[in-house]
């Protein structure tokens, strides 16, 4: 395992309005070319039907005129992680996470969603980072080497009644010890949860710490 958990989130709103921007260039030298053609044949413009244009989205395709396609309905968003999007943290999004009424698991580091209008993406982003961006400690000491330096030091700690161990994602160690609960103790211990913050991991603490 190694780096801080990310998402990077891009409009998909934003990309309907460029495709939107685009489309009536392409029909004007569709309908431009079919005219020429047209125009080669005796064929009765009356029963020639007006093609209705088609939006692709990621939850299906939609009619352009139709006020139930996505970008309609919801502020729709496309997240892009750096850890697999798994069953899991799909069941967390549905679940744990307010404001998402539309849910659709693009691939491997992608998923879309789509924000129900009186929710504020900010408000709905933040607590998908929260619920996301976090490491277990499974995750953390599934590295054999990892398991191995985080024994050497709890085996050095333990005659210690107080201590605590910051476990990064790349499997660095740090550590506070202390025999009593001080001032000194505790503002250890407040920095190694701001490290953890910051650059993720996990704190194991001993049984009185």
């Amino acid at each position: 395992m190694s780096g801080h958990k990310k998402i990077a989130w891009e409009s998909w709103n934003a990309k309907v309005d460029i495709i939107s921007s685009i489309e009536p260039m392409q029909q004007m030298e569709e309908e431009e070319y079919e005219v020429d053609q047209l125009s080669q044949f005796p064929i009765d413009p009356g029963f020639i039907l007006e093609q209705q244009r088609v939006l692709y989205t990621p939850i299906g395709p939609y009619p352009e005129e139709s006020m139930l396609k996505p970008s309609d309905r919801w502020d729709c968003w496309i997240g892009y992680t750096n850890f697999p999007v798994t069953n899991n943290i799909s069941k967390i999004l549905n679940k744990e996470v307010e404001g998402i009424e539309a849910l659709k698991i693009l691939g491997k580091y992608s998923f879309f969603i789509g924000v129900a209008k009186l929710f504020d993406i900010s408000d709905v982003r933040k607590s998908i980072e929260e619920n996301l961006c976090i490491y277990t400690e499974s995750e953390v000491l599934s590295d054999e080497e990892t398991q191995e330096t985080v024994d050497l030091v709890k085996d050095q700690l333990k005659n210690n009644k107080f201590w605590s161990i910051l476990v990064s994602p790349e499997g660095k160690v740090e550590y506070i010890v202390s025999d009593c609960m001080d001032r000194l103790y505790l503002d250890g211990l407040n920095n190694l949860i701001e490290r953890k913050n910051k650059i993720g991991g996990i704190i194991l603490r001993s049984q009185d710490g």
